[in-house]
C-alpha cells in the first residue's frame, strides 16, 4: 500500500475501489447544459474525483472538466451528497499524463 502522505488511507469501503484516490485541493471548472460549475476537487484518480461544488447537480448528469495537462475530460456525476459529488470519467486518464495532471495540483495538507 502506497503510504505517501498525498494518497488516502485506505479503509473498508476505500479497500474496494477500482483505483487509489490521491488527496488534492484543486479549484476546477466543469460545465453540463445549466452552465460552468466551480468545483472545488479533495480527492482524484484516474477514473474519477471527488469534489464539492455550491450548486445543485443531479446524479446521471455529464460534466465536462478542464483539468491541468489532460485538458478537456467528460464525466457523468455517480453521486450527490451534501454539497459533495463522486464523478467517473468516461475515459480513464493514461497513467503518464495522470501524473504530469498531478503535478499541476496542490495536494491536500488534511484529511476530512
Amino acid at each position: 500500500m502506497n503510504t505517501s502522505p498525498r494518497t488516502a488511507k485506505a479503509s473498508a469501503p476505500a479497500e474496494a475501489r477500482r483505483a487509489r484516490r490521491d488527496l488534492v485541493d484543486f479549484g476546477a471548472p466543469a460545465t453540463n447544459a445549466s452552465g460552468i460549475h466551480d468545483i472545488r476537487i479533495v480527492n482524484i484518480s484516474p477514473l474519477g474525483l471527488m469534489g464539492r461544488v455550491p450548486t445543485t447537480l443531479v446524479a446521471g448528469e455529464r460534466l465536462m472538466f478542464d483539468l491541468p495537462h489532460v485538458r478537456r475530460v467528460e464525466s457523468v456525476v455517480r453521486w450527490v451528497e451534501d454539497g459533495r459529488i463522486g464523478v467517473e470519467f468516461v475515459r480513464a486518464i493514461p497513467a503518464d499524463h495522470y501524473a504530469m495532471m498531478l503535478a499541476f495540483m496542490p495536494q491536500r495538507k488534511t484529511r476530512w
